[in-house]
């Protein structure tokens, strides 16, 4: 099959050719920029083109001067195809009238050097031309290329580039070829700026972001002392190019053979980054160039709900502990927060709607959601880029897949997406078990929210709390309170109960600290104010409303051998089994809460992580849970989800 696919390629290429010949340049080319142009119409490769773009040049251009860049270059590849195919007519006349040249005077000092000339250039303007032009001037040079698939088309492509002189070497065992041109004082020319795959080359930063390089080209020229220039070709219109010869990089051979090629290939990439600064139509974008990365952008979208962050925050703590990539160290991650605020309720339920309607288009036309969002998360999200986005909560979904397309960013969603969102594909869904409906086909099902599986250093968090406590002061029991969870909430009625509980297991128990939440009301709160700060078992009190230190929560869960978590706290539910102590669930409050959280509850009782708690025996459940070992931690699940993780990088 594949030879008979070849035949038909050739066959195809060389009626292309003779009917590219039988028309005048001029007229080739426009041909070649309108099928080039059509191409980028149907090209998935295009949003690639245009995130790279994005991604490396940030706000230098505008998002329809970036759609600009790209369309003009599928016009110049396809104007690249033609002019190659009419390599064999073109003559040193068209060569003069249609190519200007910048920095002569240093190739030709090149040439008189003594030395072996490696060029080094990149996918950049028509880059086969190079070979092309230096053979019409009489010093034609080798070329490395890469073998296509079919053999067929792959020798009528070289015999294409061989038709002014230059010779055509392949990549292994034709590298003593270009050896060997090079210790005969010979010209070679070289791509060194695509990557080099995930375990070759070195790992330098290339507009902001380390990836591998290629080495082979500083290597020759080390090997056979030879010199390296870089060499660059710029189509300025229809047969209209400029070649830039420029300056030999500079070289230290007294440095190790590493640090002498990272000494080149820094002033090499340089070089290329200026000029793809300077003509960001020119440069084949729509490569998967960092597809090898160390540098990794990771963008928390909030909703300002300090749970939803949490479980976020906790995600993105676990891809940061990734530190290898490929087995090569220094894997980093930065994260960014976006807060993202509507105009209105009203705003962010159109959104919801129209969202799915938008997604096809969204890419380059971001500004489509200022009427939606404040001014301020408007800016951030145009300024977006990301390799993850992560997002908790269902006012978030549309977003996150709007900015996902925009990006081209894994998405990883904290929760069971509501319809119909649902139904779309996420790089990864954390769903827990306790959500209900139809989940998304890329899902982790957990047994708590993420936070609890988050691995931290609270030390700071305790040495701060244990500075308000006092030396050697570590009250048994720490209660964590919640509060307003629709039509659910706590009573100053349940805040005396739960007072009078805690006074009399005190007692026996040992002390006791508590926090309240965002959630919890004025009316609770200042109960407690007044009773708890009488009570000398009350070690530490936070009224979240009036004062919330950020070590309160960390300090207490590390302190405490007990917790006591009300039903409604989800969240702080899952932070308190993550830390494998014991764990009382305490049903207190009036109304009825959302089925899920009845559903997660009996999911820990069953795995026996929690004990579910009324008032009525809360004395005797803490006696009896302080006599009992502690509860395992989900170290399992958790270097499950750890895992899945760590297959999106």
């Amino acid at each position: 099959m594949e030879d008979l696919l070849d035949r038909i390629a050739y066959l195809a290429a060389r009626v292309l050719i003779f009917l590219f010949e039988q028309i005048p340049l001029a007229v080739s080319l426009r041909i070649g920029d309108f099928l080039g142009r059509c191409v980028f119409l149907v090209s998935k490769k295009r949003r690639v083109a245009y995130i790279n773009l994005k991604a490396a040049l940030g706000n230098q251009l505008t998002p329809g001067e970036r759609w600009r860049a790209v369309r003009d270059h599928f016009g110049f590849m396809g104007q690249n195809v033609v002019e190659v195919m009419s390599f064999k007519q073109m003559k040193r006349k068209h060569h003069d009238l249609d190519v200007k040249i910048h920095g002569l005077d240093r190739y030709e000092d090149l040439l008189r050097s003594g030395h072996g000339g490696v060029l080094i250039t990149a996918h950049f303007g028509n880059w086969e031309l190079l070979q092309v032009w230096s053979g019409l001037r009489g010093t034609p040079i080798h070329v490395l290329t890469r073998e296509q698939k079919y053999p067929r088309l792959n020798g009528l492509i070289n015999e294409l580039r061989e038709s002014h002189g230059s010779v055509t070497i392949s990549r292994g065992a034709g590298i003593r070829g270009l050896i060997r041109a090079l210790r005969e004082k010979k010209m070679i020319g070289v791509l060194g700026d695509q990557s080099a795959g995930k375990t070759e080359g070195i790992i330098l930063p290339f507009f902001g972001r380390r990836t591998t390089v290629p080495t082979g080209a500083f290597q020759l020229a080390h090997r056979t002392d030879a010199f390296i220039m870089p060499f660059f070709i710029v189509r300025t219109g229809g047969q209209n190019h400029e070649v830039y010869s420029e300056e030999v990089l500079k070289d230290d051979p007294s440095l190790a053979p590493e640090a002498r090629v990272e000494f080149q290939a820094r002033q090499y990439l340089k070089v290329l980054e200026d000029f793809i600064r300077r003509f960001p139509n020119q440069w084949l974008w729509e490569n998967k160039r960092w597809k090898y990365c160390w540098d990794r952008k990771i963008v928390i979208l909030s909703d300002g709900k300090a749970g939803h962050f949490k479980q976020s925050g906790a995600v993105a703590e676990m891809l940061a502990g990734f530190k290898e990539f490929h087995g090569r160290p220094d894997l980093k991650f930065e994260t960014e927060e976006i807060r993202v605020e509507y105009r209105s309720a009203f705003h962010e339920a159109v959104l919801f709607l129209v969202a799915f309607l938008m997604k096809p288009w969204i890419q380059g036309k971001l500004h489509w959601l200022a009427p939606f969002f404040t001014p301020e998360t408007q800016k951030a999200i145009e300024q977006a880029n990301a390799d993850f986005i992560i997002a908790a909560g269902s006012g978030l979904v549309p977003l996150q897949s709007l900015l996902v397309q925009e990006t081209g960013a894994k998405s990883i969603v904290i929760m069971n997406p509501p319809f119909p969102y649902c139904m779309t594909d996420y790089d990864l869904a954390i769903v827990p078990a306790h959500d209900g409906g139809r989940v998304p086909r890329r899902t982790f099902r957990s047994v708590i929210m993420p936070s609890g599986y988050k691995t931290l250093d609270r030390g700071e968090d305790v040495k701060q709390l244990q500075s308000k406590l006092g030396h050697g002061v570590r009250p048994a029991l720490a209660v964590f309170l919640g509060g307003a969870t629709r039509g659910y909430d706590l009573t100053v009625s349940d805040a005396e109960k739960l007072y009078s509980a805690l006074k009399r297991a005190s007692s026996r128990a040992g002390d006791y600290m508590l926090t309240t939440s965002r959630r919890t009301s004025a009316h609770v709160e200042r109960f407690l104010k007044s009773m708890l700060a009488r009570d000398p078992a009350c070690r530490f009190l936070v009224i979240a409303n009036e004062d919330n230190p950020s070590y309160a929560a960390g300090g207490m869960l590390e302190l405490a051998d007990l917790l006591i978590v009300t039903e409604d706290s989800l969240a702080m539910i899952s932070e308190a089994v993550g830390t494998g102590k014991r764990v009382i669930v305490l049903s207190l409050g009036e109304g009825e809460l959302p089925e899920k959280h009845y559903r997660f509850h009996q999911i820990l009782v069953q795995r026996g992580l929690v004990t579910l708690s009324g008032l009525a025996d809360l004395e005797k459940n803490i006696t009896e849970l302080l006599k009992m070992p502690v509860a395992p931690v989900l170290q399992r699940e958790k270097d499950a989800l750890i895992e899945r993780l760590g297959a999106l990088i």
